[in-house]
C-alpha cells in the first residue's frame, strides 16, 4: 500500500471507485482539501499564467457587459462556459496534457461539446430567471419596485436610508428562507455540471440533475466548504480594503474600485474554477488523496 492509499484509508472513509458518470460521497473533511488542493495542484504551481488568463477573463467580462444590456445579460448566461474554459486547464494540469494559455477561459467556446455546453448555459438561465420571477412576483413586482433604490444607493441620508432599509427587511422576511433554498438548489445543480458535460460525456439535463443528486449526498463536505471560502472572503476583504484605500490616494474612487475588482477576479476566477474541478475529481474519480504539493 503507497502513501497515498494509507492517507486515503487512516484520514477518509471511502468507498470504492465510482463507475462512470456516478457520485461518491466523500467525508466532511474534504470540503477544506478542495480549497487547498486546488490552490497547491492547480492555482500557486502555475500563478503566472493562471493570473494572466484570469486577468484576461475579467477585463473582457467587465468591459463588454458595459456596452450594454444585453451584452451584460449574455456575458452572465455564458458564465458556466467560462468555467468549462477554466476546467479544462485544470484537466490538462492534473492529466499533465498540456499548459494554461492567456485565453483559457474561451476555450470551452471551441471545445468539442461547446454545444452541450451552450445548451446548458441557455437551460440553467431559464431555470434561474424562472426561480427568480416567480420569489419576486410571489413578493410582489409593484412593492419592490416601491423601494428608493436611489436612495440606498446614494447613503448620503442615513435616517432614510434605515427607513428604506427597515421596508425592504419587512417586505422580503417571509421569502428569506425560501430564497436562500432556492440559491442552495441552483447552485448545486450548476458546481459538477460543466465538468460532467465536459469530462463525462452527460447530456445537459442529465449533468444538471446528477450535479445536485452529487451535492445533495456531499451535503456536509459543501458546508465545510463554504465555512472555509466565508473565512478566506474575510481575510481577502480585509486585504482587499487596505489595498484598496493605498489604492484610492492615487487613483479616483470609481477607477480604484474598477481595477482592484480586476485583479481580485483575476485570482479568485482560478482559485474557484480549480475548487469545482478537485471536487469533481474526488466524487466522481475517486480521486481522493493528500497533496503532493501541499502548502
Amino acid at each position: 500500500m503507497d502513501n497515498n492509499n494509507e492517507f486515503i484509508h487512516v484520514d477518509e472513509e471511502q468507498s470504492p471507485p465510482p463507475s462512470n458518470g456516478q457520485a461518491q460521497v466523500v467525508s466532511p473533511g474534504r470540503g477544506y482539501h478542495w480549497v487547498e488542493r486546488s490552490l497547491s495542484e492547480i492555482f500557486v504551481p502555475h500563478f503566472g499564467k493562471w493570473f494572466l488568463a484570469g486577468l484576461i477573463y475579467s477585463i473582457v467580462t467587465t468591459i463588454v457587459p458595459m456596452m450594454g444590456v444585453v451584452l451584460a445579460m449574455l456575458v452572465l448566461i455564458l458564465n458556466p462556459l467560462f468555467f468549462a474554459g477554466g476546467f479544462i486547464g485544470a484537466n490538462k494540469i492534473q492529466e499533465k496534457n498540456g499548459d494554461i494559455t492567456p485565453q483559457q477561459f474561451f476555450e470551452g467556446f471551441g471545445h468539442a461539446r461547446k454545444l452541450g455546453l451552450l445548451i446548458y448555459c441557455v437551460i440553467f438561465a431559464v431555470l434561474g430567471g424562472g426561480v427568480a420571477y416567480a420569489i419576486f412576483n410571489a413578493i410582489g413586482i409593484e412593492e419592490l419596485a416601491a423601494i428608493d433604490w436611489a436612495t440606498l444607493q446614494a447613503g448620503t441620508d442615513p435616517q432614510a436610508v434605515q427607513a428604506e432599509l427597515e421596508g425592504f427587511a419587512d417586505l422580503i422576511g417571509p421569502y428569506v428562507l425560501w430564497i436562500f433554498l432556492s440559491f442552495i438548489a441552483l447552485s448545486l445543480a450548476n458546481w459538477f455540471a460543466p465538468n460532467l458535460i465536459l469530462f463525462q460525456q452527460q447530456s445537459p439535463l442529465s449533468a444538471l440533475l446528477n450535479s445536485f443528486i452529487a451535492g445533495i449526498k456531499n451535503l456536509l463536505p459543501m458546508i465545510v466548504l463554504i465555512l472555509v471560502l466565508i473565512g478566506l472572503g474575510i481575510a481577502v476583504g480585509l486585504i482587499s480594503m487596505i489595498i484598496g484605500a493605498l489604492v484610492s490616494a492615487v487613483l479616483p474612487p470609481v477607477a480604484a474600485d474598477l481595477l482592484l475588482s480586476t485583479l481580485l477576479a483575476a485570482v479568485l476566477m482560478p482559485v474557484m474554477v480549480g475548487i469545482g474541478y478537485i471536487s469533481y475529481r474526488e466524487i466522481y474519480l475517486g480521486d481522493v488523496k493528500k497533496s503532493k504539493n501541499t502548502l
